[in-house]
């Protein structure tokens, strides 16, 4: 599996804390020999429930949540080989969208923390 598909533990922990609760495929569950990336039906049905679990949301399930002028971009800082996504609200600034800039090596880290951001900042 690919896990830059969906957000990594730290953005999904920081999703939850904001409380935006995604409805997800994928949840990371705590266990005895720690935290997972596990599907949500697995988890109900074979695992007992007494674990903490957090949704871990897909680039799509984020990518729903956004504005429609939402932008993600794949990049490469230059003289490297480092590539990031930097994922951005285009029209909500006269200057550009640095403000609401979010950049990760993992593109669902980028959308899930511009998320945060537009929830923040929607009146």
């Amino acid at each position: 599996m690919n896990t830059q598909n969906y957000a990594s533990l730290e953005a999904s922990k920081r999703l939850h804390d904001a409380g935006i609760e995604l409805e997800t495929d994928f949840v990371w569950r705590l266990g005895i020999d720690g935290w997972k990336l596990l599907t949500k039906d697995w988890v109900r049905d074979m695992m007992s429930n007494t674990y903490e679990s957090i949704p871990a949301p897909s680039m799509v399930e984020v990518w729903r949540e956004l504005p429609e002028d939402t932008m993600l971009s794949k990049v490469r800082n230059e003289g490297s080989s480092e590539i990031y996504a930097e994922a951005y609200v285009e029209s909500w600034d006269d200057y550009g969208y640095q403000p609401s800039l979010k950049e990760s090596t993992n593109p669902a880290d980028a959308l899930a923390e511009l998320l945060i951001w537009v929830r923040r900042e929607q009146p």
